[in-house]
């Protein structure tokens, strides 16, 4: 056989190398970004479950009606945010990416992380001013009493400070930090779409 038959044989091959092939190839090299982020938000569930007994011995120590409820807030929504993730977590686990819809079922996973990721980010920037004003009067009792410090216009203006400057550092902090764990894989699994879509 010459050369060029050979070469042509093999130009044959790779060309029926398409439709679910390459849709099982994408599914195999997503398979591990997908398993990495499905980790990941097992991981929001753990963080959630080890800090929220901390906020409640918290509530325990304190004897002033101000820092009991602003402890509450942040145990309830604790708890609400950890059934959120337990909620977002096994529907991420529900998908099946060997499915024969691949694109549809990798665009409906992404959409669910994603979207995980930025109500948890929303919820954050209404949690975090509650946090610092929460610690802020903790730290603050030991010292001196509600009343006090309630009177006080120097203390009420420093809490202010703190919670303007405390709220958009974490939120920049969560941001980066997402970025950081779910960014990589995110993008390899739009990557993999980008070439379903292209061989669509």
């Amino acid at each position: 056989m010459k050369i060029e038959d050979t070469w042509k044989s093999l130009q044959g091959e790779e060309a029926r190398l398409t439709g679910e092939e390459i849709r099982a190839g994408l599914t195999l090299r997503g398979a591990d970004a997908v398993r990495k982020l499905n980790k990941r938000l097992a991981w929001k569930i753990g963080f959630t479950l080890l800090f929220t007994p901390l906020y409640i011995i918290a509530l325990w120590l304190v004897d002033s009606w101000l820092t009991q409820l602003l402890f509450g807030i942040i145990i309830v929504a604790h708890l609400i945010g950890l059934l959120f993730f337990i909620q977002r977590y096994r529907k991420a686990r529900s998908f099946h990416m060997a499915g024969a819809d691949a694109k549809s079922t990798l665009i409906a996973y992404l959409h669910n992380v994603k979207a995980t990721l930025r109500q948890e980010e929303i919820g954050g920037l209404i949690l975090y001013p509650i946090a610092a004003a929460s610690g802020f009067f903790l730290s603050l009792l030991q010292k001196m009493t509600l009343e006090e410090a309630l009177a006080d216009t120097k203390i009420l203006t420093t809490l202010i400070i703190v919670m303007i400057l405390i709220t958009p550092l974490s939120h920049w902090l969560a941001r980066w930090m997402n970025r950081k764990t779910f960014g990589k894989y995110i993008e390899q699994l739009e990557a993999r779409l980008a070439q379903l879509e292209d061989e669509s």
